[in-house]
């Protein structure tokens, strides 16, 4: 969907003052919003309004450049948005795997919520949300919020923009729910951008986040976490179309020692259990091309911060969360409401 301009004057807010905004149609070939308190202006471009602060906006335009200081999360939107443009397939899979991210929630809790999706990827999240009834503001960084925009070109209730976590074109206690999956733990200060998610969360509303682990008591996944990390040091400062090409061999090296045999193991009586404890089984789900993905995801992304259970929880008790929950799902998944006395600035 594309939201129509009152739509977005009605929705969105300056990401620098949080000011209304005013349509621009001075430039012919380019609609700007505009902001009459701090004079910023923000194109819409192929459907998207782009709500970037300038010096973030500068950045992302250009190689190198003034905004030093946005280095890091500039290349963490380049390497996510080549993987999104080169792995937007929608699987049939993603839906339960939406569920298990969302969980407890079923699908009855996103109707007629307002939603944010903080770091959309591809989208494939997005979409189920607002199938599901949910109308959904969907944000990324980089390029990948136009693959996450053409994978959910049928759902009338998913938006997009491309703006920052850090610095979001929305209204303080805008949102019923908001969600972040797989991405605060990419960012130079994740906590920070997790306590700014709070800060547009309704009174009552609730939050869940998926970060990474750091394996506890597992020897063989901290062994091959180890190895890992080491191989990041190079892999990430290669052209992506090199790491990506390498993914190919990777998941091939994950499913022969890992994926093949949890399936030969899991049907021998005697070896389920043992199957079970296998790291990376969860790619026998899965096409192998998301195995490829991920393979990518892992060794692109620039930053990767990792957390034990207590970290986790230690987020949710200093945002002064309500009914807090820290799960396992092949990381934590982080859950909470905000107070119903909560009052933001």
């Amino acid at each position: 969907m594309t939201a129509s301009v009152a739509q977005l004057l009605e929705e969105l807010r300056c990401p620098v003052c949080r000011g209304r905004l005013s349509e621009n149609q001075e430039n012919l070939s380019t609609v700007f919003l505009d902001c009459s308190d701090c004079r910023k202006s923000y194109p819409i471009l192929k459907g998207i309004p782009r709500m970037l602060i300038p010096s973030m906006y500068y950045a992302l335009q250009n190689e190198g450049g003034r905004a030093s200081a946005e280095a890091s999360k500039v290349a963490t939107a380049r390497s996510f948005g080549y993987e999104w443009s080169h792995f937007s397939d929608m699987y049939d899979e993603w839906e339960k795997n939406f569920s298990e991210y969302m969980a407890p929630r079923d699908a009855a809790f996103f109707n007629g919520k307002r939603v944010l999706d903080a770091g959309c990827g591809g989208g494939r999240h997005t979409y189920y949300a607002s199938r599901y009834g949910a109308r959904v503001w969907a944000v990324d960084l980089g390029d990948a919020i136009e693959v996450a925009k053409r994978n959910n070109v049928e759902n009338e209730e998913a938006n997009f923009a491309q703006a920052d976590l850090y610095n979001l074109p929305f209204a303080f206690e805008s949102f019923d729910f908001i969600y972040s999956i797989g991405v605060l733990h990419h960012l130079p200060d994740p906590e920070g951008a997790f306590r700014n998610l709070i800060r547009h969360l309704k009174p009552g509303g609730e939050i869940q986040i998926y970060l990474y682990w750091k394996p506890e008591g597992q020897p063989m996944k901290r062994a091959l976490l180890a190895m890992v990390t080491a191989v990041r040091k190079l892999t990430t400062r290669l052209p992506h179309n090199l790491v990506h090409a390498l993914s190919y061999p990777a998941a091939v090296a994950v499913f022969a020692c890992l994926v093949w045999p949890y399936r030969t193991m899991k049907r021998v009586p005697g070896l389920k259990a043992p199957a079970e404890r296998l790291p990376m089984r969860q790619y026998a789900r899965y096409p192998f091309l998301v195995c490829v993905n991920d393979q990518f995801d892992r060794f692109s992304a620039p930053i990767e911060n990792r957390y034990e259970k207590a970290e986790v929880e230690a987020w949710l008790k200093r945002a002064n969360l309500e009914n807090i929950e820290t799960r396992p799902n092949w990381g934590w998944i982080g859950s909470g409401r905000k107070p119903m006395s909560s009052m933001d600035a």
